[in-house]
């Protein structure tokens, strides 16, 4: 009856696991996705880089708040693609391409709305700016991103007969969870499980052979003392 009481529970909790692996693969398929191909890199510190490109261009990526990190000097905090607060925010990006850096380009920051499986949609424009030539290799906007939203910063690059090629553009979001936080306590959990079916599975393989080794000695003791008679 025990050893069935544990069939029973390792059924159970192997349908767990594949119900919860059910629900991950799930999750990482709705996870929202740059619909424009722009990737995202957590940005950790002054000697990592944020880089956003297209087909055509490459920039590194800096949004920047006020506030202080521990261990650092400078009166603003950094961030990639994901600025958990509103407010003033610097926006910055360092042109790698060195062609561009003798082409005018404009700056403009748009408030955008994402749709699951669409390309997104500009709502509003917050501010821009206009077309000119930064030949330090660094262009920067300040914007006052007041709600918790989705995000872009368009570039521009070139002055005229602009095409779609000319246009890159940078996504983030302010003030919004992070996609990759929201799975982290099923990530745990899922683990928690499979250590324990895989221990259950152990100490259920134990007991199996804890009870059948008795008889088999028992049935070998029988045996010898039927000869002897």
């Amino acid at each position: 009856m025990k050893i069935r009481k544990f069939r029973s529970i390792v059924l159970f909790l192997f349908c767990a696991v594949v119900s919860l692996s059910g629900v991950l693969c799930a999750n990482a398929a709705n996870a929202p996705r740059d619909p424009m191909n722009n990737g995202r890199q957590a940005y950790a510190g002054s000697g990592i880089k944020c880089m956003v490109t297209n087909d055509f261009y490459a920039v590194n990526f800096t949004a920047m708040q006020e506030g202080q990190v521990k261990g650092e000097t400078t009166p603003f905090v950094r961030y990639c693609q994901e600025i958990p607060a509103t407010g003033k925010t610097f926006l910055t990006v360092d042109l790698l391409d060195r062609d561009v850096r003798t082409t005018p380009l404009s700056l403009r920051v748009v408030e955008e709305e994402i749709n699951d499986g669409r390309l997104p949609k500009i709502k509003r424009t917050i501010t821009e700016t206009p077309a000119k030539v930064y030949k330090n290799g660094t262009a920067e906007i300040v914007a006052d991103l007041m709600q918790a939203g989705h995000y872009a910063l368009m570039v521009t690059i070139g002055d005229r007969d602009i095409t779609e090629d000319d246009h890159l553009r940078v996504p983030f979001s302010v003030a919004l969870e992070s996609p990759t936080k929201k799975s982290d306590w099923l990530g745990k959990f899922t683990g928690f499980v499979v250590v324990l079916f895989f221990s259950i599975m152990g100490y259920i393989g134990f007991r199996t052979y804890r009870a059948y080794r008795p008889h088999k000695a028992e049935g070998t003791l029988v045996s010898s003392s039927g000869a002897q008679s």
